[in-house]
């Protein structure tokens, strides 16, 4: 029998037990919106994405065989789910590694007007105003990287290499073999390794784009506007863990995975539970026990 932390939770939300149900929910959409937002970069579309899975996992809760854990069966709906969705605006001007770099070449020294910042010194650096801007200018600019991965090898980098599940485990979730599971993700990998450590100054010092330089075209873009409306409102809600962004290190050399696990948890910018307990009042009706 598969030990599954969630047994007794999936157990008492099947017998109608609402707050059972409210408490799965609750664990899972963290989960769901951190995946959802690292695949789609977008938050609005990573908020909706989380919402559109969590209806499908509660409309086919009864179906679960408890074949394998629930949280494989969730993320399973999830891959599926991200795979499939209508792809972004970003995603349909056809984004790519190349496109990407040439991005990076012209913007690198874009800091902003010499009115706000003549020069960004390391002190100012870590002032708490530049030092938020870097931390969203870095967050946003490395998930813009992973739209150059085709989705299915961009979700076995999420999986494999961000998440760090087993081959056995990510190969589950995608519905694939492990043995091809291993093959995306080697492919993926040496994609992002080989892009970030030519290209991002956070996986090796001398290469050529700093966070830093790129924080006035990020903002005139409006690339950062939506992780910025996100973290202020979870800082309005008192969710927000203050994460400093990750510096240029000279003594060593990042691997690209790195960069991405140390951004911070971003959750959405409203609990979703109301939305769908309305959603599912007709198709998924529970009585309170």
């Amino acid at each position: 029998m598969i030990d599954d932390p969630h047994l007794l939770l999936l157990e008492s939300s099947l017998a109608g037990k609402t707050k059972a149900l409210e408490e799965l929910i609750q664990i899972f959409q963290p989960k769901l919106f951190s995946l959802a937002l690292k695949f789609l970069w977008n938050p609005e579309d990573a908020e909706d994405a989380t919402q559109e899975i969590l209806v499908k996992v509660i409309t086919n809760l009864s179906s679960f065989r408890k074949e394998s854990k629930l949280s494989t069966w969730i993320y399973q709906i999830a891959s599926n789910h991200l795979i499939n969705v209508q792809k972004s605006k970003m995603e349909r001007r056809k984004i790519h590694l190349r496109a990407i770099r040439e991005e990076l070449h012209r913007t690198q020294k874009s800091y902003y007007s010499p009115s706000e910042f003549p020069t960004i010194t390391l002190e100012e650096e870590s002032s708490p105003n530049v030092s938020e801007l870097v931390l969203h200018v870095q967050v946003a600019c490395t998930y813009s990287m992973l739209q150059g991965l085709s989705r299915p090898y961009r979700m076995a980098y999420l999986l494999g290499e961000v998440f760090q599940t087993s081959s056995e485990e990510g190969a589950s979730v995608m519905g694939i073999r492990p043995e091809a599971f291993r093959q995306k993700l080697s492919r993926s990998r040496k994609q992002m390794e080989t892009f970030l450590g030519k290209e991002c100054g956070l996986t090796k010092a001398e290469n050529p784009c700093h966070c830093p330089n790129r924080i006035g075209y990020a903002t005139r873009a409006g690339r950062i506007k939506s992780y910025l409306k996100l973290s202020e409102q979870m800082k309005l809600d008192g969710r927000w863990k203050e994460t400093k962004p990750m510096m240029v290190n000279t003594s060593k050399i990042r691997k690209a995975a790195e960069v991405f696990r140390n951004h911070p948890e971003f959750l959405p910018k409203k609990n979703q539970l109301e939305n769908i307990k309305s959603l599912l009042n007709n198709s998924f009706p529970l009585t309170a026990r």
